[in-house]
């Protein structure tokens, strides 16, 4: 009783404060009064993020950090995270993404064990942090037939339980926003995945989704969509579960011709269409993917995946920063 107690107050309170806006990022190098991602440069001073998000972002109040199947306490030191993120009026937003690209329904069920395994080694890491946090679960799990498979259900809410037992946390799920992206609505893509969600959402303090898009996979007609189409996927989402929606991460590449300037444009209506999903979809977090540039980062967007960021790696700003500095 206490435990729900807790997580009640702590939850009206996070719905009542300005919503989550998260950047991407951990550690970075500062050298030439200027910031970049982690390097090996031996002049380079290694900070923590928050130090440049307070000069640079000061609407950001949330930081986001991945945790896989590999992940190791030390990657986000205990005393770190308190000191430099909770400490300084951030929230640490964790993606819970163990199943990553190799998910499906035979791959969940053969792995289950070792992954509630890690969930489990998590939550008592993330007990040790005195403070609010957001743990974002199996980020684009709805692929690969993963989504119509009701057994998912199973998954999200013995995750949720064990994550529980942290009393300042608010978990949810994070479907990928897949589907044909020539349109702003696509409700046979979005109700592909109810299976998976029709008892996990019952439990969940939220519905996260995400946007990716990259001139590597997808046409410059279909990006301009992304703002648009992320308002009605969010609409969507708040309308079927009756629950706060979460954009667990916008990720724009400026990778290509006249990439940069479709990223700002496109960061440019999120400004616009924000207060609409604030109004219309309950949204209480917005977070984008990379706040710098990522050298050697790989992934579906192969070249691509290295550009997300608002800031490239010499610590160049990007126009999108401008418009990103906007939303709160």
């Amino acid at each position: 009783m206490k435990v729900l107690l807790s997580l009640f107050i702590f939850f009206s309170s996070l719905l009542q404060a300005q919503m989550l806006v998260g950047a991407g990022g951990f550690d970075l190098s500062y050298t030439d009064e200027s910031y970049s991602f982690k390097t090996e440069d031996m002049n380079a001073t290694h900070v923590n993020i928050t130090q440049a998000l307070l000069e640079l972002s000061p609407n950001v109040n949330a930081v986001s950090m991945w945790i896989i199947k590999e992940w190791e306490e030390s990657w986000y030191d205990v005393q770190t995270v308190q000191s430099e993120v909770i400490d300084k009026g951030y929230t640490p937003v964790f993606i819970f993404y163990w199943f990553a690209d190799e998910i499906s329904p035979e791959y969940v069920k053969e792995h289950k064990e070792a992954y509630f395994h890690t969930l489990q080694r998590f939550t008592q890491y993330m007990k040790k942090l005195k403070g609010q946090k957001v743990v974002i679960v199996n980020p684009e799990y709805n692929e690969f037939g993963t989504g119509e498979w009701s057994g998912m259900n199973e998954i999200f809410l013995r995750s949720f339980e064990i994550l529980r037992e942290d009393p300042q946390v608010l978990v949810g799920p994070c479907v990928g926003d897949f589907g044909n992206y020539e349109k702003t609505y696509d409700i046979k893509e979005w109700e592909s995945f109810h299976p998976s969600l029709k008892d996990t959402a019952i439990s969940a303090d939220f519905i996260a989704f995400q946007e990716m898009r990259a001139l590597t996979r997808n046409k410059a007609e279909h990006i301009e969509k992304t703002p648009q189409r992320a308002l009605n996927l969010a609409r969507y989402l708040h309308q079927k579960y009756h629950k706060p929606t979460f954009l667990a991460y916008l990720a724009i590449s400026s990778y290509g011709k006249d990439a940069e300037k479709i990223q700002s444009t496109l960061y440019k209506d999120f400004v616009r269409v924000i207060p609409r999903m604030q109004k219309e979809a309950d949204l209480i977090g917005f977070n984008t993917f990379h706040y710098f540039d990522y050298p050697g980062h790989q992934g579906y967007f192969n070249e691509a995946e290295e550009f997300f960021g608002l800031l490239d790696n010499e610590g160049r700003e990007k126009a999108s920063l401008e418009y990103f500095n906007l939303i709160k």
